[in-house]
C-alpha cells in the first residue's frame, strides 16, 4: 500500500509540474555530462524513479536529441515514467507529436493519457500572435519512408516553439480541432505551412539543400504564397547522408526564421 501511494503521489506530481525528490534545473545546451547521463538513465535506469528523473530533466534541455529517448520513455513498463516522458515532451516542444499520438491510442492509464493530452495541446500565451500548423513534407529526395518528413517537421516545429509569437498545432490536427482550439483566441492569426524537399544538389563541389514552403490560410487552406529556403555546405563532393540530414535540419529551421521575417515585415497577407 505504501509503495502504491508513493507511486500515485509521484504520478500526480509529474502532471502538476515536478516531483518531490528532484529539482529540474533550466538547461540550454546538450553537450554536458549531465545530459549524457540522463540519456543513459532514461533507457537503462534500474529504478523507475531514476528513469522518471531522467525524463523530466531531459525536458528542461532545449535539444532535439532528447526527443527520441523521451519517445522511448513513453513505452516504459512503469506508468510514472510514461507520464514523465509525456510531460517532458510537452515542455520541450521540439517534436514527438507522432509518438505521443501513437501512445495515446494504446495507453491504458488515465494518468498517462492526461499527461499525453496536455503535451499535445498547443500553448497559447499573451505573446502568441500566430497559430502555426506544419503539414507532411513532400519528399522528392528519393529516400524511402518518412525520415525526411521527420527531420523537417522536428526542425520547423522546434524552431517555431522557441519563439513566443507561435503556438504550434499538433500533427494531424483536423479542421474541426483547429477551430475548437482557436475559439477564444480571436487575436491569433493561423497559417498552414506545407514543406517540399527536392533532391539534394551536389553541383559545384558543395551540397545544397532546398526546402520549398507553400503557405496557406488555416484551417480552410487557401494558398497565400510560397518561398524557398536553401543552404549550401561547401566541400561536399559526393553523396553523404549524414551531412544531408544536418543541412536539411538547419535549412528547415531557417525556413521558420525567414517566415517570421516575412510576417514582421508584413510581406504575408494573412486573413
Amino acid at each position: 500500500m505504501i509503495r502504491w501511494l508513493a507511486m500515485r503521489r509521484l504520478a500526480l506530481a509529474v502532471l502538476f509540474g515536478g516531483v518531490g525528490f528532484m529539482a529540474v534545473r533550466p538547461a540550454q545546451a546538450d553537450d554536458s555530462a549531465d545530459f549524457d547521463r540522463f540519456l543513459k538513465n532514461i533507457a537503462g535506469g534500474s529504478d523507475f524513479r531514476v528513469r522518471t528523473q531522467a525524463a523530466l530533466a531531459l525536458g528542461a534541455y532545449k535539444s532535439p536529441r532528447a526527443v527520441a529517448p523521451l519517445c522511448t520513455g513513453l513505452n516504459d513498463a512503469n506508468a510514472t515514467v510514461r507520464a514523465a516522458s509525456a510531460a517532458a515532451l510537452g515542455r520541450l516542444r521540439r517534436g514527438g507529436t507522432e509518438c505521443l499520438q501513437k501512445r495515446l491510442a494504446t495507453e491504458a492509464s488515465d494518468t498517462v493519457k492526461s499527461a499525453i493530452q496536455k503535451a499535445l495541446d498547443p500553448v497559447f500565451t499573451p505573446d502568441t500572435k500566430y497559430y502555426l500548423a506544419i503539414g507532411k513534407t513532400s519528399d522528392k529526395t528519393g529516400r524511402k519512408g518518412d525520415e525526411v518528413d521527420g527531420i523537417v517537421h522536428t526542425a520547423m516545429a522546434g524552431a517555431a516553439s522557441n519563439l513566443p509569437i507561435y503556438a504550434v498545432a499538433p500533427l494531424g490536427e483536423t479542421a474541426a480541432e483547429a477551430r475548437r482550439r482557436l475559439s477564444g483566441h480571436g487575436n491569433v492569426k493561423s497559417v498552414f505551412l506545407s514543406p517540399r524537399v527536392p533532391p539534394p544538389d551536389y553541383a559545384g563541389g558543395g551540397l545544397t539543400i532546398r526546402v520549398e514552403i507553400a503557405m496557406f490560410s488555416y484551417p480552410d487552406k487557401v494558398l497565400i504564397g510560397n518561398f524557398t529556403q536553401k543552404l549550401t555546405q561547401p566541400d561536399v563532393s559526393s553523396p553523404d547522408k549524414a551531412t544531408e540530414d544536418d543541412v536539411l535540419r538547419e535549412t528547415a529551421a531557417r525556413a521558420i526564421e525567414r517566415f517570421t521575417e516575412k510576417l514582421n515585415k508584413n510581406l504575408i497577407a494573412l486573413p
